[in-house]
């Protein structure tokens, strides 16, 4: 599975990479069809449900994938603070991924409440402020 994973990252092009490949729109679209069955066959292969995979991107949507999305961010959020002039539109970008996918993952789920929180446990342990620029003590709420 891993050498599968390899390979899909070795042949992925950035659409930068492929505007200045010169591709054509229509080369564009197979490209990303194909990368998603690619995906696909990824998903299924590390036992992922059918119903739990986006056929258009080819990208998990079962609950250990949202779990890891929020551990990501929650644990994003515990070392660096929370900065609204840059984390908030990444982190509604990504909750609104699961909002629209699986919306009865995010009921009684606060993504920013639980980073807040694990930012503020961590700093009390290290008996300082928290050095962020934008973080009051990992009081901002």
């Amino acid at each position: 599975m891993h050498t599968a994973a390899s390979r899909i990252r070795r042949i992925a092009m950035s659409p930068r990479e492929q505007r200045e490949a010169g591709w054509t729109p229509e080369q564009i679209v197979d490209y990303r069809t194909s990368m998603a069955d690619f995906r696909i066959a990824l998903c299924l292969a590390q036992g992922n449900a059918l119903d739990d995979i986006d056929p258009t991107t080819g990208y998990s949507t079962s609950r250990a994938s949202y779990d890891n999305a929020r551990t990501s961010w929650i644990s994003f959020m515990k070392f660096h603070g929370f900065n609204p002039d840059y984390n908030q539109a990444p982190l509604n970008k990504a909750i609104a991924y699961w909002a629209e996918r699986r919306p009865q993952y995010l009921a009684g789920n606060d993504w920013l409440a639980a980073g807040l929180a694990a930012h503020r446990a961590y700093w009390q342990t290290l008996d300082h402020p928290c050095t962020c620029a934008t973080c009051n003590g990992g009081d901002e709420s």
